[in-house]
């Protein structure tokens, strides 16, 4: 019952978002101009339609893995495969309809757009660009109209090239961008097939995780968020890791040159490379090849890129959990209270996951069996990115499939629920209720509590230390290699 269920969950939720995407102009989609070449009925659906449509699909995504994943309980119900293929066909067709959600794809555009007409993008706004009365800088959205872009050099190139192919309309630029974005999301669930082995479960729950889940599917074709180039080279990464540090570090360092966020967990590739034999040589080549790309990326893009990312983070707008007044007016506070928080919730993350006996002894039968070439990275990001004063949907592109590559079920319905969670508290998107904001700080709050408590009980016996037969939340059968495999998974 549960995998029929399942299946219908699933395609009701991608095909009521993709009504919300084909009806037209509303809360859901904004305006870019003239709409070839996607595919629309050009019409002006209510609000109320759209949010109705958006919400139930959210809501029965997340039904859908939840009752996917119930289902692997008695085994791999359906081809990983077919469920893969599947997913590969709903971005395809997500690609072709209009963008949903947010206006980030104008701001991709315009940025694009600045850096095609030879002009700096960390230094001209889009408003500069619009009273030059170029005809995608007048399509410019408001609410980052005074704000040149925050994104790093990789994925500003990205954004170049579209523009420089799709000329000067918005729909065409937006629409090479979208297809650039299911390129990522599809290779980024090929990664995961590879990654996870020839067990059929394990596949199937990197599938349900990524490919196959309607919110992640929508997030990164559907409303084409930036993340999901910076997940397809953090993916890639662990997977080139397996057989050079270097390699890895190179990829890890494109992520971080498309999301400065996405610095934290590639830093873990660097402790990983450390926890593995030839310590010294592997993870010294993993920070050449970080600093290789990252950071030259960044200094070729100059201080104003570094300077216009801390302008971002220095907004109030955008505080998702709540925070004292008195911290918020004070810019030196606020860093050291946010960097308390990301380094108390990686500590106790990092202890709870057995990393320590891996780190500080020599390896023992328990510790071989940790997953020790992706959990480094899964506790830095999730360590960072729970407490960050920015929280989206969209952010757990970084989680999932980090998530897919380890044993620890118990967190997959916690990681789901925040999800639909978010999810509900942004759409429709384009126009949301004035409150939902204030809902969505206390529910971050209540849900980084659960999720402690998840941790915290899940792994209640690796304080004193990884038993041989189960280190943390870990089954020895379903770990995958250590970073000092060379063989892929």
């Amino acid at each position: 019952m549960s995998r029929v269920f399942s299946w219908v969950m699933l395609g009701v939720s991608i095909v009521a978002m993709g009504a919300a995407m084909t009806l037209g102009t509303s809360a859901a989609v904004p305006y870019f101009g003239p709409t070839w070449p996607f595919l629309t009925f050009g019409g002006s659906p209510s609000s109320t339609t759209v949010t109705t449509l958006t919400w139930t699909a959210a809501v029965a995504a997340g039904a859908g893995v939840l009752a996917g994943l119930y289902a692997l309980r008695r085994g791999a119900w359906v081809s990983p495969r077919r469920l893969l293929i599947a997913g590969a066909v709903a971005a395809c067709v997500y690609a072709l309809l209009p963008p949903t959600g947010s206006v980030d794809m104008m701001n991709y555009a315009i940025y694009g757009r600045i850096a095609d007409l030879g002009r700096d993008p960390y230094v001209t706004t889009p408003l500069r660009l619009a009273h030059t009365g170029d005809p995608v800088g007048l399509l410019l959205p408001s609410g980052w109209q005074r704000v040149p872009t925050v994104y790093g050099p990789v994925m500003t190139f990205i954004q170049w090239l579209a523009a420089h192919f799709g000329g000067n309309s918005m729909a065409r630029i937006i629409f090479l961008l979208k297809w650039a974005n299911a390129a990522a999301f599809i290779g980024t669930g090929v990664i995961l097939h590879r990654m996870t082995g020839p067990d059929p479960v394990r596949r199937l729950r990197a599938c349900l995780l990524w490919t196959a889940n309607p919110l992640i599917l929508f997030w990164m074709v559907g409303s084409g968020h930036a993340d999901a180039f910076a997940v397809f080279f953090l993916v890639a990464a662990l997977y080139a890791a397996r057989r050079s540090a270097f390699a890895g570090g190179l990829l890890g360092g494109a992520a971080v040159a498309v999301k400065a966020s996405f610095l934290f967990p590639a830093a873990g590739l660097v402790i990983a490379a450390w926890l593995s034999p030839a310590r010294f040589r592997r993870a010294s080549a993993a920070v050449a090849g970080l600093l290789l790309v990252g950071g030259g990326g960044y200094l070729l893009a100059g201080p104003a890129a570094l300077h216009s990312l801390g302008a971002r983070l220095g907004r109030k707008k955008d505080r998702y959990l709540p925070v004292p007044e008195y911290i918020l007016t004070h810019h030196g506070l606020y860093v050291v209270w946010m960097g308390a928080l990301a380094v108390a919730l990686t500590a106790f993350l990092w202890w709870r996951s057995g990393l320590p006996f891996a780190l500080w002894r020599r390896p023992s039968e328990a510790t071989r069996r940790l997953p020790l070439d992706v959990l480094p990275v899964a506790v830095l990001a999730f360590g960072t990115t729970l407490v960050s004063p920015l929280q989206y949907p969209w952010y757990d592109a970084m989680l999932l499939p980090i998530l897919a590559l380890l044993p620890y079920r118990r967190l997959d319905r916690t990681l789901i629920a925040r999800g639909v969670m978010l999810a509900l508290c942004t759409l429709p998107g384009v126009r949301v209720n004035g409150y939902q904001h204030f809902y969505v700080r206390w529910a971050n709050l209540v849900w980084l509590a659960v999720f402690i408590v998840v941790v915290w009980w899940g792994t209640r016996r690796a304080a004193a230390g990884p038993p041989a037969d189960s280190p943390g939340l870990t089954s020895p059968s379903s770990v995958s290699p250590p970073s000092s495999s060379p063989a892929p998974a």
